[in-house]
């Protein structure tokens, strides 16, 4: 059994983490819990229920979720203080993966080489016949991720309500355009993530959709732009192109991504997600200086 105690980020961050550790709980077949889920179970259809079909997974300790916050932190409390030989004792291992974590250059998080490979053979060993306590944020198993995505793309459907939403944003976008390209304008945090490299002015927004609708009329192709942002976007700021955008909740703006054809933004795991479960093409803006063409653009697969 592996109990997942680390909050590996927000929303996106957590869908990928999670999903490594589904794929590999399938493909091994221990007992998978979940609790650090918690603010986002109430999202999607199975963790809404608590239910996995077939699969034995759960994102509760127990049925009350107090009990399981106590619980949760008693579990780190201990991973702490407890001394190197009782971390791997008779029936439970403390299994933490630091010296992946710790490591600086952030631009390689998704470089294979520098993540925990979840395959490794005593790893499974003991998911199998010991209660894990993992901690860390590099664990993966890119192969299984692949082998497993249906699975992984139905537990992580939104509840109707939300693609209800997504749907209706949909047709009114296919009103305006034959070709929906969704344009992530990543805010917020990107100000000082990695000292602002990814933090794009709308004028660098406002060029790459200029590239991207070129490209597309010279296909034939007619382009309507699906804005998403965690901050509230300048409408003038795009003058002459044909654009979508009001405030969503931000399930609708992650599945909304999903369903579009293309899609722009900065390097972040919130695009990639949407790329991944709609099996759109993406482009990352790494280097606004470049000028995109259709060729660059590639579906996320693995996460």
């Amino acid at each position: 059994m592996v109990i997942m105690n680390y909050k590996a980020g927000q929303l996106a961050n957590r869908l990928f983490y999670f999903s490594h550790f589904i794929s590999n709980s399938i493909e091994y077949n221990y007992k998978l819990i979940n609790p650090s889920f918690d603010e986002y179970n109430k999202f999607f259809t199975s963790t809404s229920i608590n239910e996995f079909g077939n699969l034995d997974i759960s994102i509760s300790l127990t049925n009350n979720t107090t009990i399981d916050t106590l619980i949760r932190k008693s579990i780190n409390v201990l991973h702490k203080v407890a001394f190197p030989p009782l971390k791997n004792a008779f029936g439970y291992r403390f299994h933490d993966i630091k010296e992946y974590d710790d490591r600086s250059d952030l631009e390689k998080y998704n470089d294979r080489s520098i993540c925990f490979d979840m395959n490794d053979a005593d790893f499974v060993e003991s998911a199998k016949n010991k209660v894990v306590f993992i901690d860390g944020w590099l664990y993966r198993d890119f192969k299984n991720f692949s082998k497993h995505s249906p699975a992984l793309r139905e537990i992580f459907t939104p509840l109707p309500e939300y693609m209800d939403q997504v749907q209706e944003i949909i047709n009114k976008c296919k009103t305006l355009g034959d070709t929906i390209v969704g344009v992530h304008l990543r805010r917020g945090d990107f100000k000082d993530f990695n000292n602002g490299k990814w933090y794009y002015e709308d004028e660098t927004y406002y060029k790459k959709m200029l590239e991207v609708e070129q490209e597309l009329a010279a296909k034939g192709r007619r382009c309507v732009f699906l804005m998403c942002s965690n901050e509230k976007i300048n409408k003038n700021n795009f003058k002459g192109l044909p654009i979508v955008n009001e405030s969503r909740h931000y399930i609708v703006d992650l599945y909304v991504l999903s369903q579009c054809d293309y899609l722009i933004g900065p390097p972040s795991t919130y695009s990639m997600w949407a790329s991944f479960y709609g099996e759109v093409p993406l482009y990352h803006i790494n280097d606004p200086k470049k000028q995109i063409t259709l060729s660059d653009f590639e579906v996320i697969t693995q996460g």
